[in-house]
């Protein structure tokens, strides 16, 4: 009684540390999903703000691609233009009207120059880009490479901006020049008639788009993700790339790979009253889930204790037996370990419990459970699967030699003297083994393989054996 009550104190104390422990674990996760949270809701603040920011980056873009597309329409309306003269000998005052009126329409335009065949044959306005007339494209390596890609693709093509000689950055909108020789003629068909060219002001262009430094409270730079040197800053300033940002990839014509990024002039904000809320509701949730948590698993421990162990001997009962055993079988399939069974059956217990009683017999069962026990390793299992028949599992196989020596060594300790309240009883046991996957490919084979063997050994025991009574005390064999 004293064995079983321990083991009762000992499952109790055990399943409350258990409780206890996962209490504390789901508080603290608790508060780690509170925090975790709570930085969802600074970062989905701090989301509405970008938000709020790409939206004025939207205008902002808006206005820009406007004012670029715009300026190459006039550049593809000089080409529509030139078509009109292609037959005729270049003139440079064909072409003047047109250009003044493109230049006093769109403010940002600083110039236009027309080449045919490479060549620069007309500059508007002419002074102070006199001196560039004559200029072969071909012969020059800085503006040849933009030019040469405007022939081959056949499109637009805008490099830049660039440093000007006479001061200020601008952009340079090649416009290559095709000719229809008749009506309908596809364009891969045509003939290189020359390139035109618009010069449009950096400065200009961006204070026509409205592009300032700051805009709605958001600081502005327009970087330029094609250039190559490490200051790719077109607007604004350099260290806006050094913090978090938000940016917006404009759609512009020419092979421009322009982004507009942005960042408000305080930071973006992550404070409000959504945080303390949620931390507070958090914490108490976390608390009462905790608590919840030691009740629930209090009383798990207890119910699965009783459904996976032996009431009487607080041993694993068949069920858990056979759980581990599937376990093991189902390891065995990967790693090729098998495993042992030793199925221990008492001889004649009956004459016990009807001579000293059932209390007398149950402490019996007891104390074989504790011997069988102490024979094993930490990893072995020791069952109770009947009302006095219990099987010891040990997890890989055994050599022959091994396997007898653990069998003798079982046995010797189960039939030992059983000594309780004055009275000395005899106890023997009939021992049958098995191995997997040796002796049967399943676990419930393996089960009757060593039922069958333990009860043979018992028919061969009571065979060789007399009935000696000793002292007039029964014997358990």
């Amino acid at each position: 009684m004293g064995i079983n009550l321990t083991r009762n104190v000992f499952s109790k104390s055990n399943g409350t540390w258990i409780a206890s422990i996962v209490a504390a674990v789901c508080f603290l996760a608790g508060i780690a999903v509170t925090a975790h949270v709570g930085q969802l809701v600074r970062n989905e603040l701090v989301s509405q703000h970008k938000r709020q920011a790409v939206a004025s980056l939207s205008e902002a873009r808006a206005r820009l691609e406007g004012e670029i597309n715009r300026t190459v329409a006039h550049g593809l309306g000089i080409r529509a233009y030139v078509s009109q003269f292609v037959e005729q000998p270049f003139d440079m005052e064909d072409y003047r009207e047109i250009a003044v009126e493109l230049i006093e329409e769109n403010p940002s335009i600083r110039s236009i120059g027309l080449a045919p065949n490479n060549i620069l044959r007309a500059v508007f306005p002419l002074e102070p880009n006199q001196a560039a007339l004559g200029l072969n494209y071909r012969m020059n390596t800085a503006q040849w490479p933009a030019i040469q890609q405007a022939m081959v693709t056949r499109e637009v093509v805008i490099a830049g901006p660039l440093e000007l000689v006479q001061g200020g950055r601008a952009l340079l909108i090649r416009i290559p020049i095709f000719p229809a020789s008749f009506l309908g003629q596809p364009l891969k068909e045509r003939s290189y008639w020359g390139v035109a060219t618009l010069v449009l002001d950096e400065e200009g262009m961006m204070k026509t788009a409205g592009i300032t430094d700051v805009i709605n409270g958001i600081r502005i730079g327009l970087v330029n993700r094609s250039a190559v040197a490490s200051n790719n800053m077109i607007f604004g300033s350099p260290s806006l790339l050094e913090k978090d940002h938000v940016s917006l990839p404009l759609h512009l014509p020419g092979g421009l790979n322009w982004e507009l990024v942005g960042l408000p002039e305080a930071g973006w904000s992550s404070t409000g009253n959504q945080v303390w809320i949620t931390q507070l509701v958090g914490s108490l949730i976390s608390l009462v889930f905790g608590a919840m948590a030691f009740l629930l698993i209090s009383e798990v421990y207890k119910v699965r204790s009783m459904a996976l162990h032996d009431p009487l001997t607080g041993l694993a009962n068949r069920r858990l037996l056979e759980d581990r055993m599937h376990q093991l079988a189902a390891m065995c399939e990967r790693s090729g370990a098998g495993f042992e069974i030793f199925y221990v059956d008492l001889d004649a217990f009956k004459p016990v419990n009807d001579n000293y009683g059932h209390a007398v017999g149950d402490q019996l069962l007891i104390e074989v459970g504790q011997r069988l026990q102490n024979q094993i390793r930490q990893t072995d299992t020791v069952a109770r699967v009947g009302g006095d028949e219990f099987i010891v599992l040990t997890p890989g196989n055994m050599r022959r030699q091994e396997k007898d020596t653990f069998l003798n060594r079982l046995g010797e300790r189960v039939t030992e003297a059983f000594e309780y309240s004055g009275a000395r009883i005899d106890v023997k046991a009939s021992i049958g083994s098995a191995s997997y996957p040796g002796d049967a490919a399943t676990v419930e084979d393996l089960l009757r393989v060593a039922d069958g063997r333990m009860y043979a050994q018992k028919a061969k025991s009571k065979r060789n054996s007399q009935d000696i009574p000793g002292n007039g005390l029964p014997q358990t064999g």
